[in-house]
């Protein structure tokens, strides 16, 4: 759980789930990501019915299902491409919207950063949000996997280029999660 203070300071840790840690599992952990990107667009869909609103409840469901996306990211990104670095940092903006990850061992993960007054966060609509900029950035992730696995072996320099992917669905994710939690009217 992604916990947002009231200066916009961002916290989250966790342990890796041993049902799709084993290193071995790398394409269960790339079919996670497409399978909860899946149910995420159903449920939202699916919530949306007649009325065409979004509750409390289905927000706080929407959340789970990107904080669930987010884990598995971050696990294929310390367990699959980045597996040396212990510390890494994503920004946007010029480091007005920066996050940190950290690896411990035995899978425990923080993520922490903050989003500075600066920063000009978009103001848009979720479904324009996942059928545009998310769906782009997930599509992309596994192009740039699929191409970089055309000769079967997965270069340092294509590990950098899928991790850098990776950076960026996560920044996406933070930035939802807030703008969710913060901002998303109730319609």
């Amino acid at each position: 759980m992604i916990e947002i203070t009231n200066d916009f300071q961002i916290k989250s840790y966790g342990r890796f789930p041993e049902v799709l840690s084993a290193t071995e599992q790398f394409k269960d952990r790339m079919v996670e990501v497409s399978k909860l990107y899946k149910a995420m667009g159903e449920s939202y869909l699916q919530h949306l019915g007649d009325d065409s609103k979004i509750s409390g409840s289905e927000k706080k469901d929407l959340n789970e299902y990107l904080e669930n996306i987010l884990l598995v990211l971050v696990m294929l990104r310390k367990l699959d491409f980045a597996t040396e670095e212990e510390e890494s940092y994503i920004r946007k903006d010029r480091g007005l919207f920066e996050l940190r990850l950290r690896f411990g061992e035995g899978g425990i993960w923080e993520l922490t950063g903050g989003i500075r007054p600066e920063y000009k966060m978009k103001q848009r609509k979720f479904r324009d949000w996942f059928n545009g900029d998310f769906s782009n950035e997930i599509k992309t992730l596994y192009a740039v996997y699929g191409n970089a696995s055309l000769d079967k072996t997965i270069s340092p320099n294509d590990k950098a280029q899928i991790t850098k992917q990776i950076d960026r669905i996560i920044a996406e994710i933070v930035e939802m999660i807030v703008y969710i939690e913060r901002f998303m009217l109730f319609q």
